[in-house]
């Protein structure tokens, strides 16, 4: 029996979105009811009642009166970008497949190449903090493969660097495809296995592997193992869903990107499995993305770079 899947809705159109967030109130309304679904709570005292001030655009709490604007502790902290361009780059990166590089969206918005990497970054780790909080369950295909990383300047040589990836694809019961989730590794060996599979998949969960030694205790970790072990051809026919995500991820790094390294790679895949993810959804991925730009932790530039911890404002956010 096939399985009825709900029908896909289309992302808003450039005018209606434009019509929509016309603004930077509109905006900032927007972003204000994504925060306090429930009404404005002051982050110091807990009360509810607030006065506006519109000359500074800043919410005033009529307890403690500390001063509270509706970007603080948001990715939009301390930001001198208007808003309106930051939903314009939530537009962008989640209604295209293929994403939107950082020279696309500095000629696009009249950003610089810079300015639209750190807003486009900032985004992505949004994405990849709301991805965290959820596991792949039921029946789920893993396999480990390799993505190119671009070579070193000055390398002699065509061959470049490849980057360890483990993949998980959870398919519902008729076998199609519903979520997927990327771990980059370091190494193919059992512990880091163990470590990445703990993170990606709930606990008695179904898996399916081919033959690798390194999946053998999966069962000790409270799975179900299923080895499939016949020919490289075999087992590409018997887990195509999963390889078929794999060969669409490699063409959006090497077609969009131009190659990634290790460093940023992560957050580039967790972007492709959001987006896979809410596929159903297209006509609320934008505000489901805003949201989560809304109630992630504060990124900043060292963060990105570096990466050094993160202020989480709100780990139980929805």
């Amino acid at each position: 029996m096939r399985l009825n899947y709900p029908k896909r809705l289309n992302p808003p159109s450039f005018l209606e979105f434009q019509k929509r967030f016309s603004s930077e109130e509109s905006c900032a309304e927007f972003l204000a009811k994504q925060r306090w679904p429930n009404g404005w709570v002051c982050p110091r005292c807990n009360s509810t009642k607030a006065y506006w001030i519109t000359a500074r655009k800043l919410y005033e709490c009529s307890k403690c009166h500390s001063q509270v604007s509706v970007t603080a502790r948001t990715i939009f902290h301390k930001t001198r970008t208007p808003l309106q361009l930051w939903f314009w780059a939530a537009f962008l990166i989640t209604t295209d497949k293929r994403g939107i590089s950082s020279v696309g969206l500095g000629k696009q918005l009249g950003l610089s190449q810079k300015q639209a990497w750190f807003m486009l970054h900032k985004i992505r780790q949004a994405m990849s903090w709301r991805e965290e909080r959820y596991q792949l369950d039921g029946v789920v295909e893993l396999d480990e493969c390799f993505f190119d990383a671009p070579k070193a300047r000055g390398s002699l040589g065509s061959s470049s660097a490849k980057i360890k990836v483990l993949v998980g694809l959870s398919n519902d019961d008729q076998g199609k495809p519903r979520y997927i989730k990327f771990k980059v590794l370091t190494q193919i060996n059992r512990a880091q296995m163990e470590s990445a599979v703990k993170k990606m998949i709930a606990p008695g969960a179904r898996i399916k592997t081919d033959g690798l030694r390194c999946y053998l205790s999966l069962p000790s970790q409270g799975y179900r193992h299923e080895r499939v072990r016949a020919r490289e051809k075999n087992i590409l026919k018997e887990m195509r869903w999963l390889h078929t995500m794999i060969s669409n991820a490699k063409t959006l790094i090497g077609g969009t990107y131009h190659g990634l390294g290790s460093k940023h790679l992560q957050v580039y895949l967790d972007e492709f499995a959001y987006r896979f993810g809410r596929r159903h959804m297209l006509d609320r991925i934008v505000d489901r993305c805003i949201l989560a730009m809304a109630t992630s932790p504060i990124w900043t530039y060292r963060n990105l770079i570096e990466k050094v911890d993160i202020i989480d404002t709100d780990k139980n956010a929805a």
